[in-house]
């Protein structure tokens, strides 16, 4: 019987010291190794910028022509009326998919300001979807956007010539546009 007894005083002990450090503010879950797993995953797969998740070279494409305007400043009516243009044309979008995409592009690049030193993370989930003719259309697009408000500036051109060095390092497989 003394032996019950002291088992159920130590039992209660525990409770209590459990429920008095809840209280302190101590979070006993993260003593949980399964779910430290969980949330480390659930960290590894959302917890990076959406602008280095895109998997659709669509996705990419638009980003990359969005990116080429805004090299110059700030984006002029004319080279967004063009770019929702090359949308509609090129990716056989409608007009209110091809200004979705041009403002999820926008809201994607707001806070990037030198695409170049990204290059690499952007493309790493899409390159393998990239066709050769996707690669070479797009390298072709950026030159069109590039050109809407005259030449080719240096940053311009940068990200042309790292782009283009990029597909040439990496290879594409088979895609389409649309």
């Amino acid at each position: 019987m003394h032996i019950v007894i002291g088992v159920l005083t130590a039992l209660a002990g525990l409770i209590w010291a459990i429920v008095a450090l809840q209280r302190a503010g101590i979070d006993l879950n993260a003593l949980n190794p399964f779910l430290w797993h969980r949330r480390a995953l659930w960290k590894k797969k959302h917890g990076e910028k959406p602008i280095y998740t895109l998997g659709s070279p669509m996705e990419v494409a638009a980003l990359m022509l969005l990116g080429i305007a805004k090299c110059e400043g700030e984006i002029s009516a004319q080279q967004k009326k063009a770019i929702i243009g090359i949308f509609e044309n090129e990716f056989h979008l409608s007009r209110d998919e091809a200004a979705d995409l041009m403002l999820a592009s926008a809201h994607l690049l707001r806070n990037e300001i030198y695409l170049v030193d990204h290059l690499d993370r952007i493309l790493a989930k899409s390159v393998a979807d990239f066709s050769a003719g996707q690669s070479a259309s797009l390298l072709q697009l950026m030159q069109k956007v590039a050109g809407i408000e005259g030449p080719v500036n240096a940053e311009q051109g940068k990200l042309i010539q790292a782009l283009e060095d990029y597909f040439t390092r990496r290879g594409s497989a088979q895609g389409k546009w649309a």
